[in-house]
C-alpha cells in the first residue's frame, strides 16, 4: 500500500551508512549481554517494552478474561449457585483491580518504551536502567498481589476498596493488605516508567523534530506520563494511610475518632477518574497514528488535536467527585463536578471529529488495524454518550449503583482502550518482529470481538435502567432481567474465541508468518524507515526531520541544515566504544548535548527487590524487614549511580564540540539528569500536597483541633530546627558556585556546612517529636500529625543521604570545575526539601494556633 499523500519507496528513507562495519560495531555495543545475565541485567528499550507488553497481556488472560467469563456464567440465569457469594466478590475485585492496575497501563507503557526511540529518531530511552526498574517492580507487584490466592486470602472489597469495608473492622485478615501492598509496588513501577517517557519525549528526539512536528502518538504519551505522576502519587498516599489504619492502628478513616471515610474516596478518585483518561489518551495516540496511514491522508486539525489531548489531561483532574455524586456532597460542589464532567466531552469531541474528517477526506484501506480503529470509534462514542448521561447529577443518582454504569464503563474501556491496543499490535507487529500477522485471522479476531462486546455490554444499559443493581452475585427471577443477562453472557462467550484467535495468530506468525517489508503500510513516521526488525541501536545516523510526516514529505532523511548534516554524520561514525545518545532542545529540537547512556546493570533488579521487600515485610508484619529493604534500596541506588571513569578525556570532548558545535558529556547527561531531578521533586511535591489535603480535610471535619486533651504543639524547638534547615539550604548552592569558580576549599566548606546544619535541624526536630504528648493512634489529629511529620523527615533523610554521597565523592576528587552536575541536582532537591520542611512543620505547629 502506498499513501496518496506523498509516501514513496520506503527504502529510500533509510539513512545511508558509508561503512556497514560501523553499524555492526554499534549493534554489538548497544546489545544486552547474552543468556541469563542479559535477562537479569538487560536495559534495552525493546527488551523492556516487549516484557511489559507480554506480562500485561498475561495478566489480562489471568484476571480480565477468566474472571469475567465465570462472573457472566454465574449471572446467565437467576438464582444460580455456580460460585459462592464470597468467591464472586473475589472475582469481581480481581477483575477490576487487575484490569486497572496490571493490564492496560503496563501495556501502553510497553508500547511507549518499545516504539518511542525509533519513532522519535533516538537511539534509546534516557534512563534505560529506570525502564528496567519499572518492569521489575511491575512484575513483582503483580506476583505479590496474585500470591494472595496461594494463601486463600484473595481481596473481596472491589477494585476501589472503600472504607470501612476495607478497614481493620470489616476486613481483619491479610486479603486487603495483599491488594494495597501488591498493587502499591506496581504503582511505583508505573511512576518510574512515566518519568522515563516524559524525558524521552521532551529531550530525546531527532534533530529538527520540533514540538509541532512530533507525532500525535508522542503527544498522547507525554500527556499520559504527566497524568501518571499527578494521579498515581495521591493513590500511593491514600494506600499508605489505609495501611497505617490497618497495620498500626491510626484513625484516618474512623469517624468516631476524628477520621473520615470520605477522605479515602477523595484520595482514591483523584487517581481513579484520571486513570480512565490515563488509559484512554495513549489509546487515542495509537488511533491517531493508524487512521492517517490507512486513509492515505494527513490528520485534519493537528494543533487542535494536540490542544484536546492537553485539555483532557487538565480537565480529568476536575472530575474525581464525578464518582461521589451519591455520597452527600453540597449542591454547589455537585454542580461544579457535573459541569466539568460534561465539559470534558468537548476535547473528546474534537478528536472524534478530527478522525471523521480525516477518514472523509481520505481513501480507506480496510486492513485489520483500521478495522479495529473503526470499531473503537463506534463503541467509544456510545460509551461517551452514556458518560455524558451519568454526568447529570439527577440521572446519576438513579443509575449510579445499577448495571447501566457497568455497561458504560466497559464500552469506554473496551471500546476506548482494548480495541486500540489490538489495532496497535497489528500495526506495529511487523516492525518489531519482521513478520505480518495473518490478515484473515485478524478479521475473524475483529468481528468476534466487535460482535461480542456489543452483545455483552449493550444489554447492561437496559437492565440497569430496569433497576438491576451492580456488584450482586445473583438475582431473583420474574423481574424482567433474565433475558438481558443471558444475552450478555452469550456476548462474553463470543469474546473468548476472539481473544483465542488473536493468541493463535501471534503464535502462528512468530513460527511461520509472512516476512514483512520495512514499511508494509506505507506509513509516514520515522520507525518505518528502519529495517524490520530494527537494530539494537535503532539509528546509526540520526534522521533530520523537516516535516510532521517525514516519510511522505522528505526525499531523504539525511538532508537538511548543513550543520545538522555534519553533526549526524559525525555521530554516525563516533564514538564506537560507549553508548552515545543526543539531547535536543525541547522547543527547537537542535542538538544540545551528546551523552553516555547507561550500560546493562543488575542494580535495577536489586533495587526492585528492596522495594518489594519493604511491602512484603509489612504484609507479614516482620517490620524489621522494611529496614533491611530500605538499606538495600539505598545501597543499590548508590551502586546504580556510582560515578564511572569517563571513557574519554576533556580534551577529546572539547575536540568534538569544536568540530560539530555540540558539547559532549561522556560521564552522563547534565540535561537529562537535571530534568530527572525536577520530575523527582514534582513527585515529592504531589505526594506532599496529598498529605496536606488530608490534613486540612480532617481539620475541617473536626470542630475541635487538636483533639480533646491535646495541647497546641510548642513552637520554640521546631522554629530553631526549621531555621537550621533553611540556612543549610543556602550551603549547597554556595558550594556549587564555588566549584564552578575553581574554589575547591569553599566548595567543600559549603557542603560540610549544609550537612552539619541540616543534621542538627533534623536531630532537634526528632527530639521534639519524641517529647510531644500526642498519641498517633488515639485520634485522627495525632495520626495525621505524625504521618505528615514523618514524610517531611523521610524527604530530609533522602536529601542528607544524597549530600553525604556528594561529600564522599568530593573527597575522592570526583568533581572538577567542568564536571559537577550532581552538585546542581542535589542543590535543587535540597532547596525543595527546605520548602517542604517549612510548609510541613509550619502547618503542623502553626495550624492549630492560627485556627
Amino acid at each position: 500500500m502506498s499513501a496518496g499523500t506523498g509516501a514513496r519507496d520506503p527504502g529510500r528513507y533509510t539513512p545511508e551508512v558509508t561503512d556497514p562495519a560501523t553499524a555492526e560495531e554499534l549493534d554489538r555495543l548497544w546489545d544486552d549481554p547474552p543468556g541469563l545475565r542479559g535477562q537479569l541485567t538487560g536495559v534495552q528499550n525493546d527488551l523492556v517494552g516487549k516484557r511489559l507488553l507480554l506480562t500485561g497481556f498475561f495478566f489480562l488472560l489471568l484476571g480480565g478474561s477468566f474472571d469475567s467469563l465465570v462472573m457472566r456464567l454465574q449471572l446467565a440465569f437467576p438464582e444460580q449457585e455456580l460460585v459462592s457469594p464470597q468467591f464472586y466478590n473475589e472475582l469481581f475485585t480481581n477483575h477490576g483491580s487487575v484490569t486497572m492496575f496490571l493490564v492496560i497501563l503496563p501495556i501502553f507503557e510497553g508500547f511507549a518504551i518499545l516504539i518511542l526511540p525509533s519513532m522519535l529518531g533516538s537511539r534509546e530511552m534516557p534512563f534505560p536502567r529506570l525502564g528496567a526498574f519499572s518492569y521489575w517492580t511491575f512484575l513483582f507487584g503483580g506476583l505479590l498481589y496474585y500470591s494472595s490466592a496461594l494463601f486463600q486470602l484473595v481481596p473481596d472489597v472491589g477494585w476501589f476498596a472503600y472504607v470501612p469495608l476495607s478497614g481493620p473492622e470489616y476486613s481483619p485478615d491479610l486479603a486487603v493488605d495483599f491488594w494495597i501492598l501488591g498493587l502499591g509496588v506496581a504503582e511505583v513501577g508505573a511512576i518510574a516508567a512515566g518519568v522515563e517517557i516524559i524525558i524521552g519525549i521532551l529531550k530525546m528526539r531527532a534533530p529538527g523534530m520540533t514540538l509541532t512536528r512530533m507525532p500525535l502518538f508522542a503527544w498522547a504519551f507525554l500527556v499520559m506520563a504527566f497524568m501518571i505522576l499527578f494521579a498515581f502519587t495521591p493513590l500511593i498516599i491514600g494506600s499508605l494511610l489505609l495501611e497505617l489504619d490497618r497495620g498500626f492502628g491510626t484513625q484516618f478513616f474512623d469517624p468516631q475518632q476524628g477520621g473520615s471515610s470520605l477522605l479515602w474516596q477523595h484520595l482514591f478518585w483523584i487517581f481513579g477518574h484520571p486513570e480512565v483518561y490515563i488509559q484512554f489518551i495513549p489509546a487515542v495516540g495509537v488511533v491517531a497514528m493508524i487512521i492517517p496511514v490507512f486513509v492515505r491522508h494527513r490528520p485534519v486539525g493537528y494543533l487542535w488535536f494536540v490542544a484536546s489531548l492537553v485539555g483532557i489531561g487538565f480537565l480529568s483532574f476536575a472530575l474525581w467527585a464525578h464518582h461521589m455524586f451519591a455520597v452527600g456532597l453540597p449542591p454547589l460542589v455537585l454542580s461544579f463536578f457535573a459541569a466539568a464532567s460534561m465539559a470534558i466531552s468537548i476535547p473528546a469531541g474534537v478528536q472524534i471529529f478530527s478522525w471523521l474528517a480525516t477518514i472523509w477526506a481520505g481513501r480507506p484501506v480496510w486492513k485489520t488495524p483500521f478495522l479495529f480503529t473503526i470499531g473503537f470509534l463506534i463503541i467509544f462514542v456510545i460509551g461517551g454518550i452514556t458518560g455524558v448521561m451519568v454526568a447529570s447529577v439527577p440521572f446519576d443518582l438513579q443509575a449510579h449503583d445499577t448495571y447501566f454504569v457497568v455497561g458504560h464503563l466497559h464500552y469506554v474501556l473496551i471500546g476506548g482502550v482494548a480495541f486500540p491496543i489490538f489495532a496497535g499490535v497489528y500495526y506495529w507487529f511487523p516492525k518489531f518482529t519482521g513478520k505480518l500477522l495473518d490478515e484473515r485471522l485478524g478479521k475473524w479476531n475483529f468481528w468476534l470481538l466487535f460482535t461480542g462486546v456489543n452483545v455483552a455490554f449493550l444489554p447492561m444499559h437496559q437492565v440497569g435502567l430496569m433497576g438491576m443493581p451492580r456488584r450482586v452475585y445473583t438475582y431473583a427471577s420474574g423481574q424482567g432481567w433474565d433475558i438481558f443477562n443471558l444475552i450478555s453472557t452469550i456476548g462474553v462467550l463470543i469474546i473468548v474465541p476472539g481473544i483465542g484467535i488473536f493468541v493463535w495468530n501471534v503464535v502462528r506468525t512468530i513460527r511461520r508468518g509472512e516476512p514483512a517489508e520495512a514499511n508494509p503500510w506505507g506509513a509516514d513516521t520515522l520507525e518505518w524507515a528502519l529495517p524490520s526488525p530494527g537494530k539494537q541501536h535503532s539509528w546509526t545516523e540520526l534522521p533530520i526531520v523537516r516535516s510532521r510526516h517525514p516519510l511522505w514529505d522528505q526525499e531523504r532523511l539525511d538532508r537538511g541544515d548543513p550543520q545538522l548534516m555534519h553533526f549526524v554524520r559525525g555521530l554516525g561514525q563516533w564514538p564506537l566504544k560507549w553508548r552515545a545518545a543526543v539531547v535536543v532542545g525541547t522547543a527547537d529540537a537542535r542538538p544540545v548535548e551528546v551523552f553516555r547512556v547507561s550500560n546493562p546493570s543488575i542494580w535495577p533488579l536489586v533495587t526492585a527487590m528492596g522495594v518489594v521487600l519493604i511491602f512484603l515485610s509489612e504484609l507479614v508484619k516482620l517490620r524489621w524487614g522494611a529496614g533491611v529493604g530500605a538499606l538495600i534500596i539505598i545501597a543499590a541506588v548508590i551502586a546504580w549511580n556510582w560515578p564511572q571513569p569517563p571513557p574519554m578525556t576533556p580534551d577529546e570532548e572539547d575536540e568534538f564540540e569544536r568540530e560539530y558545535g555540540v558539547p559532549v558529556n561522556a560521564h552522563g547527561s547534565v540535561i537529562v539528569a537535571r530534568t530527572g531531578t525536577l520530575l523527582a521533586i514534582l513527585f515529592v511535591a504531589v505526594a506532599f500536597s496529598a498529605l496536606l489535603l488530608s490534613y486540612f480535610y480532617l481539620r475541617l471535619e473536626n470542630p475541635q483541633w487538636p483533639a480533646a486533651g491535646v495541647g497546641d504543639p510548642p513552637l520554640l524547638q521546631a522554629s530553631i530546627a526549621a531555621a537550621l534547615v533553611v540556612v543549610s539550604a543556602a550551603g549547597v548552592p554556595f558550594a556549587r558556585r564555588q566549584i564552578a569558580g575553581g574554589d575547591m576549599r569553599g566548595f567543600r566548606g559549603g557542603l560540610y556546612g549544609a550537612l552539619v546544619l541540616a543534621g542538627g535541624g533534623v536531630a532537634l526536630q526528632v527530639t521534639d517529636l519524641v517529647q510531644l504528648e500526642v498519641g498517633w493512634t488515639a485520634h485522627a489529629y495525632g495520626s495525621i500529625f505524625y504521618t505528615l511529620a514523618g514524610f517531611v523527615l523521610v524527604v530530609a533523610a533522602a536529601a542528607l543521604i544524597m549530600l553525604t554521597m556528594v561529600v564522599f565523592w568530593a573527597s575522592r576528587g570526583t568533581y572538577t570545575y567542568r564536571r559537577h552536575a550532581p552538585i546542581a541536582n542535589v542543590a535543587r532537591f535540597w532547596v525543595a526539601m527546605a520548602v517542604i520542611w517549612v510548609v510541613g512543620f509550619g502547618t503542623l505547629y502553626l495550624g492549630p494556633v492560627l485556627t
